[in-house]
């Protein structure tokens, strides 16, 4: 991952050294998610013929599809035209600039390139002799960031924070810390560490709402206080209209936040952003804090499109709360009608209403399993023990964390209170979390049920992955090399708490945590692999009847999913693709994807996706990977695919079928 100031190697020889960032499914070569810029840097060797020439359509038409501006360049064009692609970049992409040679960047705070290394793969090409340094600049009448608030969860920079409040002020929340009290607000860009420049981003200060938070992590405001900041309507900050302020006293690496949400971030999964600010009171350093998104209807607008009051709410579960019969009243209301609350009724009667179908089957109209158990599989990963699916006190269990409802009183959940993570925690027993321990009634509800444990199995595997393709110790020791001057600023001028020793030793001990995890829950998926799932009699044909071309049925029509806005069918392989017939009672976006074993574990066998415009019947074509065919050059192969279907209203139907392919 790039930060402001690096160099980025463009030779083709030096990408294929590297792990490539994912959006999606997709790997690319160098991403810009904030600018929705992807840059492509081709080969013929990788690029050549039907299925490298198939696979870089579809997943430029996906790319498009979600928003992104894709550019390729070949490497002959690298090398011998560099000029011709530097300037062909701001034209496509306004706001990006692409220069070659060695450069000093000043990018605005919120733009990161994101490169790694695609395994296994290594580029013949001729090596390239430039270095291309990628930077965000802002020319005039450059379009303008859609989410113009990015800038401040910047994980790869400090901002600062002064907040003014009058003694009286100061006298209310000494007295009563959770009461609101009236104030000033500043915020600037930082260059440079504490001694460098400061940008400001309120040219006049704004009127804002203070009030001190925390619980554990609880300061007055005379020490290290916490706070939540709101702002009204009408002196909204970069459209925002609430902060929140953590002090990092329960986290001494003071790294564990941001590494969390970039890590829900590099999944595309539903949570807060975070950045870093260093916090001054009247002029008078206070300290470093994590600065971290607050869910409300902005935010959650910014993920899922629309927040509507009513019907939609966002509840904040805390200290036990959990969707057990009588407990609706129990939750708060973060946004959403206080009153109104037929959506968290209709969840708690399918998880805990005493219906005897499989958990599954009872919670599948009501939340989006297989986001949540994404959420849970992180959780479990970061060793999260107070949040919802970790292990904790019976009494606060669980702990930490929202439940978002949709337009159709779909849930979906997003963490929170993430600073006590990335720690096995051993020297605490009730704070030790494996992959399977007990949390909160959904996840132990999810464990029991057969295939909502596959979900959760499949997901834990796709984190461990991407936590590698994340690079999340890299991430770790940039954050602690950038957080070091200030937090010897902290130390010397404001109110501290870590001693440079104890910010030593917890950096070591997630790193550690960091470098031991996949092994740890490789280990566990190897163990606790589901079984491969049976299938009935008569779904297999005789090879003889696969005939290419035409295409010809693999199995016999795959039985309808009771969700009815998504139906599998036939499905074939035509050359080298598969061709999977989908029926849709709505229009929406379909993906499919087909895994095999390999080394024990699942790979990618082909992937696609697809609009679907109107409710009707579909064919996707689905591309090979060349490794499913290299097996199928050997013999039969069996896959396991996955379609996957968000309607345009926002429902979302997912179908998993076991198929069997007959050799080359």
């Amino acid at each position: 991952m790039g930060h402001k100031g690096d160099t980025v190697d463009l030779r083709v020889g030096a990408i294929a050294a590297r792990q490539l960032p994912k959006l999606g499914r997709w790997e690319v070569d160098f991403l810009w998610r904030a600018e929705k810029l992807v840059v492509e840097a081709d080969t013929w060797i990788y690029h050549r013929g039907s299925v490298g020439f198939e696979t870089d359509h579809a997943r430029d038409l996906d790319l498009r599809q979600r928003g992104y501006a894709v550019l390729r360049f070949t490497d002959r064009q690298l090398e011998t035209e560099p000029g011709r692609v530097a300037a062909d970049v701001p034209r496509r992409c306004p706001g990006v600039r692409l220069s070659f040679g060695r450069l000093t960047l000043s990018p605005l705070p919120s733009t990161r390139s994101e490169i790694s290394q695609r395994r296994g793969r290594r580029f013949a090409a001729a090596i390239l002799t430039a270095l291309a340094a990628l930077v965000l600049a802002a020319p005039a009448g450059a379009a303008p960031i859609a989410d113009e608030a990015a800038v401040v969860y910047d994980p790869h920079a400090v901002a600062v924070v002064d907040l003014t409040l009058s003694a009286g002020a100061i006298a209310a929340l000494e007295a009563v810390p959770s009461e609101y009290v009236k104030g000033t607000f500043a915020m600037a860009t930082t260059s440079g560490g504490p001694a460098g420049e400061e940008t400001t981003l309120t040219p006049t200060p704004h009127p804002v709402e203070v009030r001190l938070k925390g619980s554990g992590s609880f300061r007055p405001i005379t020490g290290k206080a916490a706070f939540k900041l709101k702002f009204k309507k009408v002196d909204a900050f970069l459209g925002l209209r609430k902060m929140t302020l953590n002090n990092m006293v329960q986290d001494e690496s003071m790294a564990h936040e941001a590494l969390t949400y970039a890590t829900f971030g590099w999944l595309d999964a539903p949570a807060s952003r975070a950045g870093y600010a260093y916090v001054r009171l009247n002029g008078e350093d206070i300290g470093l804090y994590a600065d971290l998104e607050t869910l409300d209807d902005i935010a959650l607008e910014k993920r899922f499109g629309t927040f509507e009051d009513p019907p939609q709410h966002l509840y904040e579960g805390e200290s036990g709360d959990d969707v057990v019969e009588g407990a609706v009243d129990a939750f708060s209301v973060g946004e959403g009608d206080e009153e109104e609350r037929a959506d968290l009724e209709a969840l708690i009667e399918a998880v805990d209403g005493g219906a005897e179908a499989a958990f599954s089957e009872r919670v599948a109209a009501v939340t989006d399993l297989g986001e949540m158990t994404r959420m849970w599989a992180l959780e479990h990963y970061i060793a999260h023990w107070d949040g919802y699916a970790g292990h904790a006190d019976a009494g606060l269990r669980p702990n930490n964390y929202y439940l978002f409802s949709d337009s159709t009183g779909r849930f979906q959940m997003l963490p929170w209170g993430t600073d006590q993570t990335w720690d096995l925690n051993l020297e605490i027993p009730h704070r030790i979390v494996s992959f399977d321990s007990e949390g909160g009634l959904m996840f132990n509800e999810c464990l029991a049920d057969e295939d909502c444990f596959h979900l959760y199995w499949e997901a834990l595997d796709e984190v461990t992955d991407a936590v590698e393709a994340m690079e999340a110790g890299a991430f770790l020791t940039a954050t602690a090399a950038m957080l070091a001057p200030w937090q010897v600023k902290e130390r010397e001028d404001g109110r501290g708490e870590a001693t440079e020793a104890k910010v030593t030793a917890a950096v070591s001990e997630t790193a550690a945590f960091i470098a031991n995890r996949p092994a740890e829950a490789r280990q566990w998926l190897a163990e606790n692999e589901p079984p491969p799932e049976e299938e009935e009699p008569g779904e297999e044909p005789e090879e003889k009847t696969v005939v290419d071309p035409p295409p010809q049925p693999i199995l016999a029509p795959v039985p309808i999913t009771p969700d009815p806005i998504l139906r599998v069918g036939r499905v074939a392989r035509k050359q080298r693709a598969l061709v999977v017939h989908l029926g849709f009672a709505e229009a929406g976006e379909a993906r499919l994807r087909a895994t095999m074993r390999l080394g024990g574990r699942p790979v990618t066998a082909c992937s696609a996706s697809a609009t679907i415009a109107a409710r009707g019947r579909q064919a996707i074509t689905c591309p090979l990977a060349p490794r499913a065919l290299e097996r199928l050059a050997n013999g039969a192969i069996r896959l396991r695919l996955r379609a996957v279907f968000t309607s345009a209203a926002g429902n979302r139907a997912v179908v998993e079928r076991s198929i069997r392919l007959a050799a080359l």
